[in-house]
């Protein structure tokens, strides 16, 4: 399964579904063409041609391997939980945390709050939500650089 704008989507409508209850509303989806990063969630500003820039939230997938379905939903649940902190918990939306992740200073974005909410969706559901994902047994998609 190669991540793409259509089966992202529905992966996340569905983890939404399962996990989440319906509370998060559809954000945007992206593709990253990298090895380096499986996932990321991420707000983001719009247009810079606009007199008003408006916030938007974003999930974005690598479609540099092609993922097995577990895999696929452990990471976009993975994203889920970021952005249902960024939504819920004011402390993830500080400038201060901003500031140390526009910086490159360590992120606390993988803390006790994000570590509870995996194990216990691990649990719950029997995910395997982790912080990083072994990528060595994934085989690469077909359009990825070689």
């Amino acid at each position: 399964m190669i991540a793409d704008l259509n089966n992202m989507p529905h992966m996340f409508w569905e983890c939404n579904r399962l996990y989440f209850n319906h509370k998060l509303p559809t954000p945007k989806f992206d593709v990253m063409h990298t090895y380096r990063k499986l996932g990321k969630f991420a707000y983001r500003w719009g247009e810079k041609k606009k007199p008003f820039k408006k916030r938007f939230m974003v999930i974005l997938m690598s479609d540099y391997f092609d993922f097995d379905e577990e895999t696929f939903r452990n990471i976009m649940v993975h994203e889920m939980i970021h952005y249902h902190l960024y939504l819920n918990d004011p402390d993830d939306r500080s400038v201060f945390r901003r500031c140390l992740r526009f910086f490159s200073f360590k992120d606390y974005s993988h803390g006790p709050k994000f570590m509870v909410m995996a194990q216990k969706l691990n649990e719950q559901y029997g995910l395997n939500i982790t912080m990083t994902y072994d990528v060595s047994p994934l085989p690469l998609a077909p359009n990825a650089p070689r």
